[in-house]
């Protein structure tokens, strides 16, 4: 299991893939590399069960690398996320399916 923590932001808020950054500052990049999740499509679940349907994006910037967790076109998120929340988002491999869910840290 891989965790993060991530904080709602305007391009999460705004942008139709509702990107989701995986911080190389908390997350050991070669780990992610290998753990059959990059590249991989996943199951996006957020705290009230809503699902959608998104992937684990590679790019590189001026600044290196980077993972995005990112959502297939014509999908909404859920109404009650704000900007500024603060979650750990727990992305696992069982069996031949990846996930990626969304917990509040209270």
């Amino acid at each position: 299991m891989i965790c993060f923590h991530f904080t709602i932001n305007h391009s999460f808020m705004r942008y139709y893939t509702h990107p989701i950054t995986i911080p190389r500052g908390q997350v050991d990049y070669e780990k992610l590399a290998t753990s059959g999740i990059n590249g991989e499509s996943l199951t996006l679940a957020f705290p009230n069960g809503e699902i959608l349907n998104a992937h684990v994006y590679f790019g590189k910037a001026g600044y290196g690398p980077y993972y995005q967790i990112r959502t297939y076109s014509g999908q909404s998120i859920p109404k009650y996320l704000c900007e500024g929340e603060v979650f750990i988002v727990n992305l696992q491999r069982r069996g031949l399916k990846s996930y990626a869910f969304l917990e509040y840290i209270k």
